[in-house]
């Protein structure tokens, strides 16, 4: 049995991954000593949830 492309499930693959690595980057945050480090993580963070936004904006 062949399985037949899907690019909308290979978009909510690469949200699913792009939703996993916020979750990694808020819990780095939490232990993060400058604020200067926590800045940069959270403009990371900004990064993603933009990126994660455009996809869906693909898959609506």
């Amino acid at each position: 049995m062949s399985t037949v492309y899907n690019p909308e499930a290979e978009v909510i693959a690469q949200i699913e991954r792009l939703e996993l690595e916020v979750r990694d980057v808020r819990r780095r945050i939490e232990h993060a000593h400058s604020e200067s480090d926590k800045r940069v993580l959270n403009k990371q963070i900004d990064e993603l949830k933009s990126e994660i936004e455009f996809l869906r904006t693909r898959i609506d």
